[in-house]
């Protein structure tokens, strides 16, 4: 009997080991410091308003490059580029992770795109 309870003592004790580095943030670049979300659908419907300036966005990563150095960033329908290779980053392959990135919102080619500064993944 005293070995099943401690079988069972130990099961468990691995299992929480285990779990709990699910929960576990990574952080890449800067740390994001804006906790305010700009949805993405916003950038994309009024991208004038938010050229130039600093926001941050939340979504899963849909795309990403083979280097990690830019990614698309969605937010139910919407997508947004993601560049941090100007911040001097890359991020390891993430692919359908949730994140949030704080950066600077830029309009090329008649499309937003975010340079980031600051990534977290969930």
């Amino acid at each position: 009997m005293r070995k099943i309870y401690g079988l069972a003592i130990f099961v468990m004790v691995i299992g929480i080991i285990i779990s709990s580095g699910c929960g576990r943030v990574e952080t890449y670049g800067d740390r994001v410091m804006n906790r305010n979300m700009t949805p993405i659908n916003d950038i994309i419907s009024d991208q004038g308003r938010y050229d130039g300036k600093d926001v941050t966005v939340k979504g899963k990563i849909d795309i990403e490059c083979g280097t990690g150095c830019w990614f698309i960033l969605k937010e139910g329908a919407a997508t947004l580029y993601i560049d941090i290779e100007p911040a001097g980053f890359a991020i390891p392959q993430k692919v359908g992770r949730n994140a949030v990135v704080e950066g600077v919102i830029s309009v090329v080619e008649g499309k937003p795109r975010l340079t980031g500064k600051a990534v977290e993944i969930r």
